[in-house]
């Protein structure tokens, strides 16, 4: 059989499959290869990246913007504040955006064409404006100023929305390299124009204009250019509620950063702007490049960083940083870093690393990341059955003692709490028993809508089904953090072993399982009987005293406490020396004025304690001697105790003692500014040198009558006479012992 085909049919039938196979090769098999290269790139998949990039290079150019945006762009933080794997700072540390390794991460080496690309190509969108300031970022690294200013100038005259923004990092370059003359310039050109409906943008560029004015020494101008948009904010929020009734109360973010700024400045108004700069290195000498550095002012500390706070860039290759202009204030350094430059590193700053900067002060602050503590045992999930429990870990040159920490694992998170202070070797075999008591902390859960304690929590490692964890820290002769174990392992090199441990000695009793299933006040009989059952029984006993104190935190009963005084001396009996007891027991005397038994409680604490004690104890000592009047011993135990805080929160009850003590205001004013009290989570703590200064020009105001006023006041402060303290007369000397009844 013959089959005719006409030669048009055939020459259709050929271009046909010439088209379909044109079609496969160039829109479907490119779909599919970038749908696939997507799926990688994003899963975190090794060659995902690589993928990725030839996918880019094979779009159309419409796509390939796409990609470049979607996929490069916006895996690269746009600031310090975002785009980091850790974020470490003196009191706290967290991760940031998750990665997986390496497989997402992108150098410059492959980036760098594609944001060129994007920022000359690229749509005037929040990518472009992303890119421009990662690429300014890559060129402020090189020290190569002048292309990050032309970058900016050139994204500027493609216009768009976010060329106000643009023009405000160009005048933060400005600041940055010395040239605060054309960084102002570029804010009166921003500030000429009209208003930007974006609040938080115009917000932006007066925090950075009052920066540049106190760098200028006008700290009165920068006060007015707050105000000013303080009231225009205000004025803006008030007539959004009247367009918008029925919706969500709006609150720009800078609003409340703009009123701290302003108290700030309020302390610095008369002053001059500051330098703070230094590096950021390895103990090795490697130095480390690219690295985040922010400066945060005390009310910042207490949340994670956010683009708007003022001081914060990267480290150049040479990992050098400088902040100018920089308002006077108590300050905290934090750093960002990829986990390849802190895996198996630690930065060993402590909670009071504090950074005082005052009036024209030129300082120079170096980091120093350490290598982590290698630990010997117990490790790897030991099942510890013994009477004691030895730890052990590598020696650190320079190392005058040791702390050794616990951790226990609670429900979203862990706590952590000293086992053993002051270790003289890198080893130390301890009681079970020890550990069993270690103070710990606890977690709340609600209740019929009031928080109580979480029962398990606070058995603390007496759960022998618990998995535990250790830490150990090393200190110099001076007292100052100089290495720590637990940190960041990430791979074989630096993994070593894992500080996980269990404590299988004992087995859990009737009262033990009662806590675990959250029946706390069942718990706390079946301890007290089993205690009445066997006076010896230290674990009951220890129990009891903990439910007590916890409850009696959460509800600040005095009743409560009252009834654990008898438990804890009894504790005392069976544990003789027991530091966190002997403290209670002063504390709990003191707060009811039994001065012989609170001094008999503190003198055996500190002969438990080796003589040694922190700024935080001995300041709630000198407290109790100043209100029994026994003014110059505490004196003389303020002025050691205001040497170990950093943070001086007992200064008020220092300068008291003073003033009672007959110490000139003036002089006392003086005291004041030397030991400046850094409070990062309460916003309103008082400018102590201030309520004092204020308070010699009421006493040139009131002459002779001032001083008897002014210990009258003081004496009903240490007896606790209300009715006296809310009448004291004199505006100034009001607000000073009002502040007094906020400290500690």
């Amino acid at each position: 059989m013959k089959i005719r085909i006409k030669v048009k049919h055939l020459v259709i039938a050929t271009l046909l499959i010439g088209a379909a196979v044109s079609l496969l090769q160039l829109v479907v098999i490119p779909k599919l290869q970038v749908r696939a290269a997507i799926q990688d790139y994003a899963a975190g998949a090794p060659g995902g990246k690589e993928a990725m990039l030839a996918a880019i290079d094979r779009a159309t150019s419409s796509q390939r913007l796409e990609l470049i945006s979607e996929y490069m762009i916006s895996y690269v933080g746009a600031s310090p504040a975002r785009g980091f794997d850790v974020y470490v700072g003196p009191s706290s540390v967290w991760s940031g955006s998750p990665q997986n390794e390496n497989t997402r991460h992108w150098s410059w080496e492959e980036m760098l064409p594609y944001l060129l690309e994007y920022v000359a190509d690229g749509p005037a969108d929040s990518y472009r404006f992303r890119a421009a300031t990662q690429l300014v970022q890559y060129y402020m690294g090189e020290g190569r100023s002048d292309q990050a200013l032309g970058l900016l100038e050139q994204a500027e005259e493609r216009g768009g929305t976010w060329r106000g923004k643009l023009m405000l990092e160009r005048a933060k370059v400005y600041a940055q390299i010395g040239k605060s003359g054309e960084a102002m310039r570029l804010i009166e050109r921003l500030e000429a124009e009209p208003a930007s409906t974006d609040l938080d943008f115009s917000g932006s560029v007066v925090q950075f204009k009052a920066q540049l004015l106190v760098g200028q020494g006008k700290g009165e101008d920068a006060i007015q250019a707050v105000d000013r948009e303080l009231k225009a904010l205000e004025e803006r929020i008030g007539q959004l509620k009247s367009e918008l009734p029925d919706n969500e109360e709006f609150v720009p973010a800078k609003l409340e950063e703009l009123k701290l700024l302003r108290m700030q400045l309020e302390k610095a108004m008369n002053g001059s702007g500051a330098t703070v700069s230094g590096t950021v290195r390895r103990s090795d000498g490697k130095l480390l490049g690219r690295v985040g550095v922010f400066l945060r002012s005390e009310r910042d500390v207490n949340h994670s960083i956010v683009d708007g706070e003022p001081y914060q860039i990267f480290t150049d290759a040479q990992g050098r940083y400088e902040f100018n202009n920089v308002i006077p204030g108590n300050y905290q350094l934090y750093l960002g870093l990829p986990f390849d430059q802190i895996d198996g590193w630690t930065w060993p700053a402590m909670n009071d690393d504090w950074i005082v900067v005052e009036d024209g002060d030129t300082l120079t602050e170096t980091v120093t990341l350490r290598p982590l503590i290698s630990i010997k045992e117990p490790v790897n999930e030991a099942k510890l059955t013994g009477a004691t429990v030895k730890f052990s870990w590598e020696p650190i040159e320079g190392a005058s003692y040791y702390a050794l920490y616990g951790t226990i694992p609670i429900e979203n998170g862990s706590t952590s709490s000293i086992i053993e202070d002051r270790i003289a070797q890198s080893e130390i075999a301890l009681p079970v028993q020890s550990l069993y008591e270690a103070p710990s902390g606890f977690v709340s859960r609600d209740e019929d809508g009031r928080s109580v304690p979480d029962s398990a929590t606070l058995l603390g490692f007496s759960n022998p089904e618990l998995r535990y964890s250790w830490y150990v820290e090393a200190y110099d002769n001076d007292g100052r953090l100089i290495a720590r174990s637990n940190g960041y392992r990430l791979n074989e090199a630096t993994m070593g072993a894992l500080p996980f441990f269990y404590l299988k000695e004992r087995t859990l009793t009737a009262a033990d399982r009662l806590m675990l299933d959250g029946r706390l006040d069942e718990g706390l009989a079946e301890y007290r009987r089993a205690y009445e059952a066997d006076t010896q029984d230290r674990h009951s006993l220890y129990m009891i005293t903990r439910i007590y104190g916890a409850q009696s935190a959460f509800n600040e009963s005095a009743e409560l406490r009252a009834e654990s005084i008898a438990y804890l001396k009894a504790l005392l009996k069976l544990v003789p020396g027991k530091k966190g007891v002997l403290f209670g027991l002063f504390d709990y005397y003191d707060s009811r004025k039994e001065w012989s038994e609170a001094e008999k409680y503190y003198e055996e604490y500190l002969k438990a304690s080796g003589g040694i004690t922190d700024g935080y104890t001995q300041s709630r000592y000198a407290t109790s001697l100043m209100k029994q009047r026994r003014t110059e011993e505490a004196l003389v135990q303020f002025r050691e105790a205001l040497k170990r805080d950093r943070t001086h929160r007992f200064v008020g009850h220092y300068l008291a003692a003073e003033l009672y003590a007959g110490e000139l205001l003036e002089k006392v004013a003086g005291l004041a500014a030397d030991y400046p009290e850094i409070a990062p989570y309460d916003s309103h703590s008082p400018e102590w040198s201030r309520l004092v200064e204020a308070m010699a020009i009421e006493e040139s105001e009131m002459k002779a009558s001032y001083g008897q006023l002014l210990k009258g006041a003081l004496e009903a402060y240490f007896d606790e006479d209300s009715q006296t303290l809310d009448a004291v007369g004199a505006p100034m000397l009001q607000a000073f012992v009002t502040a007094l009844r906020n400290v500690n």
